[in-house]
């Protein structure tokens, strides 16, 4: 139970890294002002939270997008905030805070590009986790020995595969074997005539 926290934890990591990096950085480059270090913490945080709450299982690119996207748009509305309260005020003047307001599409659309592209980026990643955790499970129950003494209990035999492929795959299996003798048991005995 404590290595699934932890993988869930790292797992949340990582995305709160991405998504607060790209944000940031992306936020900083449009506003043409740097992001406060305790907005991007406070950020940090918030979305490290949601995503530890949502790591349970491996998702696909559409929630990894959602997520990505809600948390592209709080930390822009935190960064933005966070540079409005932290902007120089003097007697009667106000900082220009550039082309990057809270209300600029191009920044919009720059959290929106952002966010997808990280989606696919760590929807990746998490299908190449996904898929090296089930190798290793799978390698050390290969090389675990078989359980034996009493109240030991085994697995069922696998089951022989169907044909792929549906009605028609099945159909030409048939033809193929239609030739085939199956000997299942001892031949039934006619009676004398």
């Amino acid at each position: 139970m404590e290595a699934q926290a932890q993988f869930r934890s790292v797992r949340a990591a990582v995305f709160a890294a991405v998504c607060v990096g790209v944000s940031g950085v992306g936020h900083a480059l449009a506003s043409g002002h740097a992001v406060p270090t305790g907005a991007a913490l406070l950020g940090a945080a918030v979305v490290f939270g949601f995503a530890r709450a949502a790591a349970g299982r491996e998702r696909g690119y559409g929630p990894i997008a959602a997520w990505m996207l809600w948390g592209q748009l709080a930390l822009h509305a935190v960064f933005s905030a966070a540079q409005a309260a932290g902007a120089p005020h003097t007697a009667g003047h106000t900082a220009h805070t550039g082309g990057g307001d809270s209300s600029d599409p191009g920044m919009l659309a720059a959290h929106l590009l952002a966010a997808l592209v990280s989606a696919w980026w760590l929807r990746r990643g998490e299908a190449a986790a996904f898929t090296l955790l089930r190798l290793v499970t799978d390698a050390v129950l290969a090389a675990l020995p078989a359980p034996v003494g009493p109240g030991a209990r085994l697995a069922p035999p696998p089951r022989a595969a169907r044909p792929c492929g549906g009605p028609e795959a099945a159909r030409r299996t048939t033809r193929l074997l239609r030739h085939a003798v199956v000997l299942r048991a001892p031949p039934l005995s006619r009676p004398a005539a």
